[in-house]
């Protein structure tokens, strides 16, 4: 008797795997069916081409459902707020199409290649579907080397220069103005801790104004004087035209060496080094 309960158990136990795994190889069938039936008519990479900096462009991906069952989208969601998806129908009956079309606004400053995506996901599907990949090659006039101006060895008090390299590109002559900076500090001032940013005053970006003939480069150069330790962060703009140049700056301020070698007087009843009070 004991030997024919064992048995039952175990012939229970192996119908149960087996339709366990069943419903798992059915459900990834399904899945596999789906990627096939439902899916992208052409290519799913495209290619802008050349586009100017301030240029929109858009393009539209036709989706096709071949299954014999409704498809419903759940959402369309793109890499970065540069990019817009809109989709024309959620619900797609079987023969049925839906398209997703996609707007693109090159972030500020942007230029040479740039790629993009968006991922499409089926309704309570937690992986994509699909992933959209579109790219263009973003046009400028401007070539600037570094594109980051790292501020190395800046001290409290002390002031500190950083340049970097622009280059007309073009064939015309360039006139770039509107040179901007905006930096901020972040620092620990009342010594609890605690890091607020601040906007550093006095940073100066010189020249104001730069005229470059086809070919010919000119130094933009930024000066301040930090006047807090922690990092320095912000970003000198400028202009030429719809060309629009941004050039990071960047740095971790100390304090000086004078200030951190300089020994605060012993308090009352505090024992020096030589062994006086």
């Amino acid at each position: 008797m004991k030997y024919a309960t064992t048995s039952l158990l175990f012939v229970l136990f192996a119908l149960m795997f087996t339709a366990t795994g069943q419903a798992q190889t059915d459900e990834g069938q399904s899945d596999v069916a789906t990627q096939q039936c439902f899916g992208i008519v052409g290519t799913s990479d495209y290619y802008f081409g050349e586009i100017d900096q301030n240029e929109t462009v858009e393009h539209t991906f036709i989706f096709k459902n071949t299954c014999e069952e409704t498809i419903e989208i759940g959402s369309a969601r793109a890499s970065c707020g540069c990019t817009a998806a809109v989709v024309s129908e959620k619900v797609i009956p079987p023969g049925g199409e839906a398209q997703i079309q996609v707007k693109f606004t090159p972030p500020r400053g942007t230029r040479g290649k740039v790629t993009k995506t968006v991922s499409l996901y089926l309704k309570d599907d937690q992986k994509p579907h699909t992933i959209i990949r579109f790219s263009a090659k973003i046009k400028t006039d401007l070539d600037i080397q570094p594109q980051y101006i790292q501020l190395l060895g800046a001290e409290v008090g002390k002031t500190i220069q950083g340049k970097a390299t622009v280059k007309n590109i073009s064939e015309k002559e360039l006139t770039i103005e509107g040179i901007s900076i905006n930096v901020t500090s972040y620092a620990d001032t009342a010594g609890d801790g605690r890091t607020i940013a601040i906007p550093l005053e006095g940073a100066v970006v010189t020249p104001a104004k730069l005229v470059l003939a086809p070919g010919q480069s000119g130094d933009i150069t930024v000066t301040l004087v930090p006047q807090h330790p922690g990092q320095v962060n912000g970003a000198i703009r400028l202009q030429a035209g719809t060309n629009e140049g941004i050039i990071q700056v960047f740095g971790v301020v100390r304090d000086s060496v004078g200030n951190s070698l300089r020994r605060a007087a012993p308090e009352a009843g505090e024992v020096q080094l030589d062994g006086t009070k």
